[in-house]
């Protein structure tokens, strides 16, 4: 089957689609024996130039032939100036105006926004040439790159869907969003991002997955698991990385928020920081500490930090929140003691609110902090 030619050419000037050809092969092998395309992306294991080769000569030829996945090549600037291959991606038909949006990155463009000016490229041609109504968009839930680009080009995420994608005969959850023609193309939320503050013992920064053995030690301490009664037990390196992934999913939608605390020698996690719950200018914050930093007043300056940045105006880079609110249990006076030096009010209590690990039922004293407090303290 030769290479179709009549697929069109369509460019911004510096992404270009265009038809694949066979001298795209060898970087098609770069991009498919790269880790993260093995990790997210159903590529043959063991890709070489023979696949490459059935890729562009067979699969598609096919798909242009039969309508059934309409592929382009991606052609952009590598960073050492030259122009050549960066990528593919389709649009394959799903029958009534519908079709599902599907798109791998060259590793040398990743992260220049080179993937985003593609789609929208792709999708204002299948919208105007194809009379496309709607696309889909799937990818293998904690695939953050792609989601990145799927909320970069306007589409709306419409939740998880459990065991559905084919990933080499297994069926992983599958993260899923859509795009109508007439949707505008920018971001439908507020994707927040986790700025690294340091302070005078601790730096905040974004979880990674190198933190999973502290999370870990810290989610499965017993001390740990008797205040947050909710943790799984036992909790497990599973454990630790759903909770990074939908740390990623609450951040992208505007919702929650979570920070490591780490030293700022080793990068050593310390602990964790979060504001789990954004909404209506307000959020609750939560913290703990892992058992080898407890006693050294980290979390309660990882707090102090995560507050500023809370009531820092938009415009200033914060989050512009108007409150602040936590809960401790009676029997906590640690957690209480990070609030009450931080300039939280102790302004209430629930009564036999939360069940402990042991299974009692115990009283939550209510704190919060407003912004105008918080801005008198710091003048």
């Amino acid at each position: 089957m030769r290479f179709p030619d009549d697929v069109p050419t369509l460019t911004d000037g510096d992404v270009t689609l265009r038809a694949h050809r066979p001298d795209d092969a060898h970087a098609v092998v770069e991009q498919c024996t790269d880790p993260i395309s093995v990790r997210w992306t159903a590529v043959p294991l063991g890709y070489t130039l023979v696949h490459a080769a059935d890729f562009l000569t067979s699969g598609i030829p096919k798909g242009w032939e039969t309508e059934s996945e309409l592929a382009f090549a991606i052609e952009a600037t590598h960073p050492d100036g030259e122009r050549r291959f960066s990528g593919t991606l389709s649009l394959r038909d799903e029958g009534e105006r519908r079709a599902e949006l599907a798109f791998g990155a060259h590793p040398a463009v990743r992260g220049r926004g080179v993937m985003t000016t593609a789609v929208n490229l792709l999708l204002d041609w299948g919208f105007k040439t194809r009379d496309i109504e709607t696309v889909l968009w799937w990818a293998n839930r904690g695939n953050v790159g792609s989601r990145r680009v799927a909320w970069r080009t306007g589409f709306t995420f419409g939740g998880t869907v459990r065991r559905w994608l084919d990933h080499r005969g297994e069926y992983p959850d599958a993260w899923v969003a859509s795009l109508h023609r007439d949707d505008s193309r920018e971001p439908k939320t507020r994707w927040l991002e986790t700025p690294v503050i340091s302070g005078e013992r601790v730096t905040v920064r974004a979880l990674t997955e190198r933190d999973v053995s502290r999370i870990v030690e810290g989610c499965g301490d017993p001390r740990t698991q008797h205040f947050l009664a909710f943790l799984p037990r036992p909790y497990g390196a599973s454990d630790a990385l759903e909770y990074l992934v939908h740390n990623v999913q609450e951040a992208s939608l505007g919702t929650g928020i979570e920070w490591a605390v780490a030293d700022p020698g080793t990068d050593a996690l310390l602990g964790i920081v979060g504001l789990p719950r954004i909404g209506q200018q307000q959020s609750e914050i939560g913290y703990w500490a892992h058992p080898d930093a407890r006693g050294r007043g980290v979390v309660s300056e990882a707090v102090g930090i995560v507050v500023r940045h809370a009531f820092t105006r938009t415009d200033e880079g914060g989050l512009g929140l108007d409150r602040v609110f936590l809960k401790a249990a009676t029997t906590n006076p640690a957690s209480q003691q990070v609030a009450r030096s931080n300039g939280f009010t102790e302004f209430g209590r629930e009564r036999c609110s939360e069940r402990l690990g042991d299974g009692s039922l115990v009283d939550m004293v209510l704190f919060d902090l407003l912004r105008e407090e918080w801005a008198g303290r710091q003048t």
